[in-house]
C-alpha cells in the first residue's frame, strides 16, 4: 500500500514538473500597462496629449469609435493621399525596471479599402526603445506580410492581427509572434536592461521617404505590456504546485487507511 502511494506521488510530481516546462509564461506575468483606448481614459479625437501619448512629425493617430478589437474604441492611423507619410507616436515610461523579460502585444487592423500599394507601403506598428535607444520592432510591408529579423509571416487586410514582441533582457534577444505563432528571434539592436518607450512608428511610402504618398489606414487596439518571470521561476512554481498536490494526496490516502 505504501509502495503504491509512493508511485502515485512520483508520477504526480513528474507530470507537474513536465507540464510546468510547457506553461505559458504569460500566465504568471504582471501587467505593467494595458489599454483598449476606451472611455473615460480616452476620448474620441487626437491621441497626442491623452494618457501620456505624444506625437512627432506629420501624422497624429486619433481615437475613434466603431471599429475595435474589444470594446468600442481603437486608434486609427490614417494618411490622406498627398500627405507627408512620416509619423512617430510614442508613450515614454520606465515599464520594466528589474523585470527579466517583458512582453508587449497589441492588435492591428489594415483597412483593405485603402492603397496598400506594392512595393512601397511600409509601417512599423510596434517599435520598442530601451535606455540606450532602439531595441526591436515588427514591420508590416505592402499590407500583406509582417517582417522580423529576416523572417516573414503572411497577413491579410480587413481582419484583426495580434502582434507580440517578448524582450529577454538576460539574453538580449527579442522574440516575435504573429497571431500567437512564433516567427523568429533576433539580438537587440542596442543593449537594454529595461523598456522605456513604446512607439507606433509609421512610414507609409518607403520608396519616396518623407514625401507625399498614397492613402493608407490602419487601426490599433488592445495594447498590453507585461513583465514575464524567468522560466526557472515558472518551473519552481509548477514544481511547488506538484509537490503540494502530491503531499495532499498522500495525506488523504493515509487518513483513509
Amino acid at each position: 500500500m505504501e509502495i503504491r502511494t509512493a508511485r502515485i506521488f512520483i508520477v504526480t510530481l513528474f507530470c507537474g514538473m513536465t507540464s510546468a516546462v510547457c506553461f505559458d509564461a504569460e500566465a504568471y506575468a504582471g501587467v505593467l500597462y494595458a489599454t483598449s483606448y476606451e472611455a473615460p481614459d480616452y476620448s474620441v479625437g487626437a491621441l497626442s496629449g491623452q494618457e501620456g501619448w505624444l506625437n512627432s512629425f506629420d501624422i497624429d493617430p486619433v481615437v475613434t469609435s466603431g471599429l475595435a478589437r474589444t470594446g468600442s474604441q481603437s486608434l486609427e492611423v490614417r494618411q490622406a493621399a498627398g500627405e507627408n507619410p512620416f509619423g512617430l507616436t510614442f508613450r515614454a515610461e520606465p515599464y520594466s525596471t528589474s523585470a527579466p523579460m517583458v512582453s508587449v502585444g497589441h492588435s492591428i487592423y489594415l483597412d483593405g479599402t485603402d492603397g496598400w500599394t506594392s512595393p512601397s507601403t511600409f509601417l512599423s506598428p510596434m517599435a520598442l526603445i530601451g535606455e540606450n535607444g532602439f531595441v526591436s520592432q515588427l514591420a508590416v510591408r505592402d499590407g500583406n506580410r509582417v517582417e522580423f529579423g529576416g523572417e516573414v509571416a503572411d497577413i491579410e487586410t480587413d481582419r484583426w492581427i495580434d502582434l507580440k514582441l517578448v524582450l529577454d533582457f538576460q539574453t538580449q534577444t527579442s522574440n516575435a509572434f504573429v497571431d500567437g505563432t512564433f516567427i523568429g528571434s533576433e539580438a537587440f539592436a542596442n543593449s537594454a536592461t529595461e523598456l522605456v518607450q513604446v512607439e507606433i512608428f509609421h512610414i507609409f511610402d518607403n520608396t519616396t521617404f518623407n514625401s507625399p504618398g498614397p492613402s493608407s489606414s490602419f487601426f490599433v487596439d488592445d495594447l498590453s505590456i507585461k513583465s514575464v518571470p524567468e522560466p526557472l521561476t515558472i518551473l519552481g512554481v509548477g514544481t511547488a504546485i506538484a509537490l503540494g498536490t502530491g503531499f495532499k494526496r498522500k495525506l488523504g490516502k493515509v487518513k483513509n487507511k
